[in-house]
């Protein structure tokens, strides 16, 4: 029996570690911006946008982050809701945020993503 290795060359963001057939394409996603952390695991945050609930209520809630994921590549939700295409900050790496909370409603405790201009710190 023969075995077939096949072998490729990949080229490696060094803020994301997205990686790309072509070393151009790596060095673009380099030049691109770093957001600063906005937030850190333990911070209380509440959210901007009202989530529904199990029970079809709608409600905003403050919770603890549990996890930052990132830095990534901004995706086009983040560009367009988020930033309104404004050119000074299109296509940067972000960061994203895990954090648990509670329904008010139904009292179940749950985890959700969220970029940094969805939340803010709680006072």
């Amino acid at each position: 029996m023969k075995k077939i290795i096949q072998k490729s060359v990949l080229y490696q963001c060094s803020k994301c570690k997205t990686r790309y057939i072509s070393a151009g394409r790596a060095l673009q996603c380099e030049d691109k911006i770093l957001e600063k952390k906005a937030f850190r695991v333990g911070n209380i945050v509440c959210n901007l946008e009202p989530r529904t609930c199990n029970m079809d209520k709608s409600y905003t809630f403050c919770g603890k982050v549990v996890r930052v994921l990132g830095p990534k590549p901004s995706d086009h939700e983040y560009e367009v809701k988020w930033l309104r295409g404004k050119p000074e900050r299109t296509n940067g790496h972000v960061f994203e945020y895990e954090v648990e909370f509670t329904c008010p409603h139904c009292k179940e405790t749950k985890r959700a993503r969220y970029y940094a201009p969805e939340l803010k710190l709680k006072n």
